[in-house]
């Protein structure tokens, strides 16, 4: 071996650990972390070795040149644990984070480095000599202990390569430049057979870094974009495949990749904000549960909508390097259950409704009709006239509520689909279809967002509660969130209050019936909600609230 040849190899070798140490702090874009930490940790153990490979090729004292080659093969011994590290970690597998894995491959490295710190020992690992002719190079004869953790070692990177392997034929494409720098690593048995075979030719190291700095850096600088391209395949056929939303996030939260539909329903996105937190914080709350949640949002003019978020690991295999988002827009399919809710809620106030008036206008008609009874046998016509009369009206009363309560039933589950009415007209029509005689008066012009039967029937109602309430006039005004109704009876809020508004109650009377329960019923439907003005003296009236209000002139 010449000298010529000597400088070769330490160059070669102080070249791959400083390409070793330049692609380290360039570090890798892949967006699996524990694949990232691994590919670092090799890069980083592969370049102490190449250095180290170098000091003993450069080493004037024996003792000096044993001790480098020691520590070169401690060192070295150590990269099959980080490339098996991210090797597991890229394809998927979780081996390099279980315990059982982990304390068995610490248990192997501490035994393997005690062999070689204990060579003096036992002198099975290697003997070494620094010969001077016809260069200065150190002389390595190997023992049955190197041959056998060198056959241990190259398992081990087997494994991982087989990992790979697997991963890559299940992957769309294929890549010859990653074939490529996965044989160059293999490369490294040529240079260790021709120095076993000749050590005159090549000094007996181990030329393993040099090929595993092919491979270091070429993941690095050459085929990235290939472990990319696996990533980006689950990706982009997720969101390719789905029509709704789509959010790709990386493992911190932070947006990778979106389409367009995204893009609408979060306004911020097209800004450039890139946090999930501050684009959609409702969503970033509940998304990491990976079950499906409904998430509350403010859509465009401040309306609500209701989005049902599904989320889903993306993982290379098994190991997650983010999240993919499917976020679908529900407002009308949680309104309809929200109105289906409020369906049985009326169910039930209407069971009650009929518990309480049935059962009380047929115990007083046949009351009544007994006292007539009675009446007729004690030769008191006119009496037994009178008690028949008050049946009679209960009897009436009875089929009065049940008209109410088909009434209700049939407009509470009106399958109109709510639009924008006008409020004026709505009104008017309401008060022409209606038998109540009260004078009606309408304030405020604009557009109340409702079904336009189950607005006319609740209008009905409330002008049918004015007459029962001796109303002369009833004023209807619209306001920023709803309407009120305002009439000039006898009976105040302070009279009922709320129970006005109860289907059993018999606030402010008895014969109250059930015009303003049916309000208070309908309105439920749309999604409104009733308040009683008690402050109000001059009759009663009533605000009705969370309607979607479009005023003239806005």
């Amino acid at each position: 071996m010449s000298v010529t040849a000597l400088w070769w190899l330490v160059g070669l070798f102080a070249l791959s650990g400083a390409a070793c140490f330049a692609a380290a702090f360039h570090g890798s874009r892949l967006r699996n972390g524990d694949g990232r930490r691994g590919l670092r940790w090799l890069l980083i153990l592969v370049g102490v070795w190449g250095f180290l490979q170098a000091g003993v090729l450069l080493a004037g004292e024996e003792s000096t040149a044993v001790a480098l080659y020691v520590l070169a093969l401690i060192v070295g011994f150590a990269t099959p644990f980080a490339w098996l590290y991210f090797a597991s970690a890229y394809a998927g597998r979780d081996y390099h984070r279980r315990p059982g894995y982990r304390r068995a491959g610490v248990a192997l490295y501490v035994a393997v480095v005690a062999l070689k710190l204990t060579n003096p020992i036992h002198g099975r690992y290697f003997e070494a000599s620094l010969r001077t002719e016809p260069v200065r190079r150190l002389v390595v004869e190997e023992g049955a202990l190197y041959w056998g953790s060198l056959a241990v070692a190259y398992l081990l990177s087997g494994v991982g390569f087989y990992l790979l392997y697997r991963l890559f034929e299940r992957s769309e494409g294929s890549s010859w430049t990653l074939a490529g720098v996965f044989a160059a690593t293999g490369l490294a048995v040529v240079p260790n057979a021709v120095a076993l075979a000749d050590p005159s030719l090549l000094p007996q190291l181990s030329y393993e870094p040099l090929g595993v700095a092919v491979f270091a850096v070429g993941a690095v600088y050459l085929v990235e974009d290939t472990f990319l391209a696996v990533e980006q395949t689950t990706t982009r056929a997720f969101v390719e495949r789905t029509a709704g939303a789509v959010l790709v996030l990386d493992t911190e939260g932070r947006l990778r990749d979106h389409n367009d539909r995204a893009a609408d329903l979060f306004p911020a996105i097209p800004d450039g904000e890139e946090r999930i937190e501050e684009f959609a914080p409702g969503v970033a709350e509940r998304y990491r549960t990976e079950a499906p949640a409904l998430v509350d949002v403010d859509g465009p003019a401040g309306r609500s909508r209701t989005y049902c978020v599904t989320s889903e690991p993306l993982a290379v295999g098994g190991a997650a390097f983010g999240w993919a988002l499917l976020v679908q827009d529900v407002t009308a399919i949680e309104r309809q259950r929200e109105q289906l809710d409020r369906h049985e809620e009326q169910l039930r106030d209407m069971a009650g409704a009929i518990a309480h008036e049935l059962r009380n206008s047929v115990a007083v008609a046949d009351g009544h009709l007994a006292e007539a009874e009675d009446r007729l046998d004690g030769g008191d016509a006119a009496a037994a006239a009178e008690s028949v009369d008050v049946a009679r009206r209960r009897v009436a009363r009875i089929g009065g509520v049940v008209e109410d309560l088909h009434t209700l039933a049939r407009y509470a589950r009106d399958v109109d689909e709510s639009t924008f009415v006008d409020f004026e007209a709505a009104v008017t029509d309401a008060a022409a279809a209606s038998e109540a005689d009260v004078e009606v008066a309408v304030e405020g012009d604009g557009r109340i967002r409702a079904a336009p039967t189950r607005l006319k029937q609740l209008f009905k109602n409330a002008f049918e509660f004015a007459a029962f309430n001796e109303a002369t006039a009833v004023t209807v005004t619209l306001t920023d969130d709803g309407f009120a109704v305002a009439d000039d009876g006898r009976f105040t809020g302070d009279d009922g209050g709320e129970l006005l508004f109860e289907y059993e109650s018999a606030e402010p009377s008895a014969e109250a019936g059930m015009a303003l329960p049916n309000v208070r019923a309908l309105g439920r439907v749309e999604g409104w909600s009733v308040e009683p003005d008690r402050g109000y003296d001059a009759g009663v009236r009533y605000a009705l609230r969370g309607a979607t209000v479009e005023r003239d002139g806005e």
